[in-house]
């Protein structure tokens, strides 16, 4: 296993690279990886810039979170265990504050801040962008995305905060150049992107 923390670059000290997001350089998060399959590390610095641009977009104060980077038998013990669910699943967050709503600026917390854990399992993941037509990286960073809006209230339970969560997902995603991922375009693709759209709103936490 390998363990990285991971914090935003220092804008003062640092130049970003040129292909890099400019938003990145004023992120306050601090994210503390654990690579436990050695599959992630080739994607591991993509994943960790996307987890601070979506922080910088989403305007909230300092703080911290884990990101496990697994496999689908670790995950598959985790969604069993927490979640009475015996089968392996795309990506698990587990929040450390229980927000009543969607956090925001104004109401979130004064740091220190340790928001939660986000958990996302290779061959799920590696398999579903496959069949979506989609790279692992666009597909890993889409569900950093909704892991990270999970652990700061965000749900999709019901049809309206499913629609809110959905649009701010495809929203970060569009300033990254990801396509959306909902889209439900014709032919093969889009029953795959059909399909990834209930593996992500229906069956994950």
């Amino acid at each position: 296993m390998n363990k990285i923390i991971h914090n935003a670059p220092d804008a003062a000290s640092e130049d970003p690279e040129p292909d890099s997001p400019a938003l990145i350089d004023d992120s306050p998060l601090d994210i503390e990886a654990s690579v436990n399959d050695a599959r992630w590390q080739p994607l591991c610095d993509d994943i960790l810039a996307h987890g601070h641009f979506v922080w910088q977009v989403l305007g909230l104060s300092a703080c911290e979170l884990s990101l496990v980077l697994d496999n689908d038998a670790a995950v598959h013990a985790l969604n069993r265990d927490y979640r009475g669910k015996d089968k392996p699943t795309n990506v698990l967050s587990f929040p450390s504050i229980d927000f009543d709503q969607p956090a925001t600026a104004e109401g979130f917390p004064p740091p220190p801040v340790l928001l939660g854990d986000v958990v996302m399992a290779y061959e799920t993941m590696h398999d579903e962008a496959a069949k979506a037509n989609i790279s692992l990286a666009a597909h890993a960073q889409h569900l950093l995305t909704h892991g990270i809006l999970h652990l700061i209230g965000h749900d999709h339970d019901e049809a309206a905060a499913a629609d809110v969560m959905e649009r701010l997902e495809i929203d970060i995603l569009a300033r990254r150049g990801i396509a959306n991922p909902y889209a439900a375009d014709a032919g093969d693709e889009g029953d795959a992107n059909r399909d990834l759209n209930g593996a992500i709103n229906g069956e994950r936490a």
